[in-house]
């Protein structure tokens, strides 16, 4: 299917903000719905951010996040490729950064050192992020980070869900999540706290997969609301009574709850404490790379339309910037409210907005309301985000990822649930490395290996010379090549050619390097050792197709042409013509007449006429016998010496077709068909040739039956021996 990229430009002038009246209602109620829910997710991760020592400051800290929404979704929807796509606060980069908080809280002292040291963290890694996705989108550098192994990435979001989970408990029970924690969290005081938002996020993830509808979520905020308050006054707690007990959000003040950074809260900042969290904010902005080009994957194949990936790190590159300016949360695309905008039929650029507009209203006026937003809300979202993302990573992973993929899965996370992120970061990469050179060590680098009896050159011989390769060609050993090659998988050829040799009289081993991507210079020892098993063992090793930048390799690695031991060649063809050459010396016979040669093939007196009708002709070295596109009036048949069929093309090295001996037909295929020479033929050395003009063979035809009929057979039987040559070779091939 090819999908199309509709964007802004398609669209008539109306439609492309969404002021047509069909579109206006749409998006109204669609940007409104969507920027509650944006309000929803960016107060989760606030408590999520802000808990623990920080618990105090969560309305400053809620207020940041409706901050960064705001700003996501008004520059996301003025700049994405895609007018729908909804940017906000993201629950991976959420997770990372409350871990990051956590750790400048421990390091500090004093409540305002430890609020103006966390929001200017928070607006340095949120800055970072912004920077980097931004230099990714200018640079167009998007696709770099999709080299990252899959099994890595799920990994990673295996650990977000973990981080999202434990972050949910703590937010419901106001304690850390840990297991020196575990006793005092099944504690009967404490499970009421934390155990229904539990139970609740699990029912949230195991109904979402069976009702689809868009008010699914909504519907079930407000029903967790309204039940709440209705067992609060059953069991008659007051908002009060409930606030102080720590059921609620809040309290928070009733004005402004986003405040930017004052010179007063700079001053205070204490850096030592920020430094050492410099990994982690690395971790926060890789995460949060990698994580937006997942979900902008995830949209094209929701959508059915491609997503520029380059403008999508541009826009999500000047969002951050502009929120970190304001210490806001890093932010960008979102899947699910981008999904949901299409399903509402709000699918315009004015529906972003409307959201953003939602997100600003909170953020400047919306202290009081939040405060009665009962806590098991926003930990249950968060309970329920961590555990799809343990679903999907931990329990459907294990029935579409291979046994080693999955372990690097649950590796990954276990390092980052027991130690951190990033030490779950570093972990991972190094696994899949280690897995991706076994792997690879384990997949074989030759294409065909093939033996001189079953592969030939482009040479055609005489049935002598054929009869030697027939008997001896086994001595050659022929192996092409490919891929990437490093030193696990060149010590697996050495082995191959090692047994090779024991097992078989092998005089030559031709290695073909023409579909050799690269070289690692540790398989060169490989390579040396190759050479001195060619010198113990008496074989020829015969180096083809190596490109200059793999020629300078062996050079430097002290592989120089050898007599006997080493020989470079152009190509397999040429290998393959010399391994032939020194095979057929052994076993050839005295250079015998050309009707010897026919006789072979069409016994009789009619063939030995056939010859005297022929003039006799001698080709010296590097002369043409047949120019190319010359007019096919000759016929030609070798008796002695060695010619060669080119392809001439401009501005290019003759391309060889095929090289022709003693007994061989020469330029019989333009002579029966009438055709223009199709290729030159050029003598190798000073050859013997006799030439059957068109005029000549009508004379034989119409004086000497006999002999005419003996021409026609021998042609059609070099012709076969021609055919079946070439089947030879691609069948050897496809063995």
């Amino acid at each position: 299917m090819c999908i199309r990229d509709r964007s802004d430009t398609d669209r008539p002038p109306g439609r492309r903000a969404g002021f047509r009246p069909a579109q206006l209602v749409p998006a109204l109620l669609g940007g409104s719905l969507l920027g509650i829910l944006e309000i929803a997710l960016a107060t989760s991760f606030a408590a999520l951010i802000f808990s623990g020592d920080l618990a105090p400051y969560l309305s400053r800290g809620i207020g940041l996040a409706l901050f960064s929404s705001a700003v996501a979704l008004a520059l996301n929807s003025l700049l994405t490729s895609y007018p729908a796509l909804l940017g906000g606060n993201q629950d991976a980069p959420a997770a990372i950064m409350a871990v990051m908080a956590a750790g400048v809280a421990a390091l500090t002292i004093g409540g305002e050192a430890r609020l103006a040291t966390v929001v200017v963290m928070l607006g340095l890694t949120t800055l970072a992020a912004g920077l980097f996705l931004l230099g990714l989108g200018v640079f167009r550098l998007a696709g770099l980070v999709r080299y990252l192994p899959y099994p890595v990435a799920g990994g990673f979001l295996a650990g977000t869900g973990w981080l999202l989970l434990v972050g949910g408990i703590g937010t419901m029970s106001h304690r850390h999540f840990s297991l020196a924690e575990l006793p005092d969290l099944l504690a009967p005081a404490a499970l009421p706290y934390w155990l229904p938002g539990a139970l609740l996020g699990a029912l949230i993830l195991a109904l979402s997969g069976r009702i689809r509808h868009y008010l699914f979520l909504p519907c079930i905020i407000a029903a967790t609301i309204i039940v709440f308050f209705l067992v609060a006054a059953l069991f008659g707690r007051s908002p009060a009574a409930l606030s102080a007990g720590g059921w609620l959000l809040g309290p928070f003040p009733a004005g402004r709850l986003w405040q930017p950074v004052s010179a007063a809260e700079l001053a205070a900042v204490e850096w030592p404490a920020i430094w050492p969290q410099l990994p982690n904010l690395i971790s926060a902005v890789v995460i949060s790379a990698i994580a937006l080009l997942l979900n902008a994957s995830g949209l094209e194949l929701a959508t059915r339309r491609d997503i520029d990936m380059n403008r999508e790190m541009k826009a999500a590159g000047v969002a951050n910037l502009a929120a970190g300016l304001g210490a806001g949360l890093i932010s960008y695309a979102q899947l699910s409210l981008t999904v949901l905008s299409e399903r509402l039929g709000a699918a315009t650029r004015l529906t972003g907005l409307v959201a953003a507009a939602i997100c600003g209203v909170g953020a400047l006026l919306g202290g009081a309301a939040l405060g009665y937003v009962p806590t098991i809300v926003f930990g249950a979202l968060l309970v329920y985000l961590g555990l799809s993302f343990l679903w999907e990573w931990v329990v459907v992973a294990r029935r579409r990822l291979p046994t080693i993929d999955y372990a690097i899965v649950l590796l990954i996370l276990g390092v980052i649930a027991a130690v951190g992120f990033l030490p779950g970061v570093v972990v991972g990469i190094i696994a899949a490395v280690i897995m991706f050179v076994v792997s690879y060590s384990r997949t074989s680098i030759v294409k065909h290996a093939l033996s001189g009896a079953t592969f030939k050159s482009r040479v055609t011989r005489n049935a002598d010379d054929r009869a030697a390769l027939e008997a001896l060609g086994d001595q050659a050993y022929f192996l092409q090549l490919q891929g990437f090659i490093f030193f696990g998988t060149a010590n697996g050829l050495l082995e191959q050619v090692r047994a090779r040799a024991r097992s078989t009289p092998t005089r030559y081993v031709a290695l073909d390097f023409r579909q050799v991507i690269g070289l690692d210079s540790t398989a060169l020892l490989s390579f040396d050792k190759m050479r001195q098993l060619a010198r113990e063992n008496g074989f020829t090793l015969l180096l083809s197709g190596l490109s200059p930048g793999l020629r300078r390799q062996f050079s430097r690695g002290g592989i120089e042409a050898e007599p006997n031991v080493v020989r470079f060649d152009a190509d397999l063809d040429r290998a393959a013509e010399w391994c032939e050459d020194q095979i057929c010396a052994t076993a050839a016979d005295a250079e015998r007449p050309l009707a010897s040669y026919l006789q072979d093939i069409v016994p009789g007196e009619a063939t030995r006429r056939l010859v005297g009708y022929m003039a006799r002709l001698t080709v010296e070295q590097g002369e043409h016998l047949i120019e190319q596109g010359a007019e096919p009036d000759d016929l030609f048949f070798i008796e002695a010496g060695q010619l060669t069929a080119h392809l001439e093309v401009a501005d290019a090295p003759p391309l060889r077709l095929e090289t022709m001996q003693g007994g061989r037909a020469v330029g019989e295929l333009g002579f029966y068909l009438g055709t223009r020479r199709a290729a030159a033929v050029v003598a190798d050395r000073p050859s013997v040739v006799y030439r059957l003009s068109q005029a000549t063979l009508a004379r034989i035809e119409r004086d000497d039956p006999e002999a005419a009929h003996a021409c026609h057979r021998v042609v059609v039987h070099l012709l076969g021996e021609r055919v079946l040559h070439l089947v030879r070779a691609v069948d050897a091939l496809q063995a």
